[in-house]
């Protein structure tokens, strides 16, 4: 692999997860100082403040699974301009309809095989379950889940914590920016289930809505 790195893309295996980094010659070439490398990777951040990239890079998604009776949208938003981008969608709260009074386990179920807890699959309640999108370097973002319960909406809810009503955490990052290239990093969600239930009733269960970046690094 040659040590320079311009425009990024984390894409794809056949198995749909994720991710080849496309390399090109000049950027991280003999001129460039360590002290400017360095905070190039300062730059490079994935966590509940922010998603940002020293260059322009590319990130394919993938939806995993979904357990909540919601009916929900995943998407990255700018937060400089508040643009936002929907990625990956459902097209209904789960693959089979359950009663909206079926109670919570109160534990996380991802993974689990049973049809429990509204399981929602890819290329069922995700008919489209692989997106891409394009991060721009220097530029700070975050992912977003908005969702409905029967057409009515509840509050959109963001990776950085701080956009979110009393700060609150509303998504578990499983893996580090690094694990963009090595295994791809999880983002696993919790909505309040405020549509349904009361606050002491609400589960916090992060498996509501659960999302790959990045996985395979493939070098030419």
């Amino acid at each position: 692999m040659k040590n320079s790195m311009r425009n990024r893309n984390y894409r794809p295996t056949k198995r749909g997860m994720l991710l080849a980094l496309s390399l090109s010659a000049g950027v991280w070439g003999a001129a460039v100082t360590p002290a400017i490398a360095q905070e190039a990777i300062a730059l490079e951040t994935l966590n509940n403040e922010r998603v940002q990239f020293a260059e322009d890079t590319v990130v394919e998604f993938e939806f995993v699974e979904s357990r909540g009776s919601y009916q929900s949208t995943f998407g990255v938003i700018n937060l400089q301009t508040g643009e936002k981008t929907p990625l990956l969608e459902e097209v209904k709260p789960s693959d089979v309809p359950q009663p909206l009074v079926a109670p919570s386990s109160f534990t996380t179920d991802v993974g689990n095989a049973t049809p429990d807890d509204f399981l929602g699959t890819p290329g069922n309640t995700v008919p489209t379950p692989l997106a891409e999108f394009e991060f721009k370097a220097n530029t700070p973002y975050a992912f977003y889940l908005e969702s409905f319960l029967n057409g009515r909406s509840e509050d959109t809810f963001y990776s950085a914590s701080g956009r979110n009503p009393n700060q609150a955490l509303r998504v578990q990052f499983g893996g580090g920016f690094d694990s963009l290239a090595a295994g791809g990093a999880l983002l696993v969600w919790d909505d309040t289930g405020s549509l349904l239930v009361d606050a002491a009733e609400q589960d916090r269960d992060f498996d509501d809505f659960v999302v790959r970046a990045g996985g395979y690094l493939a070098c030419p």
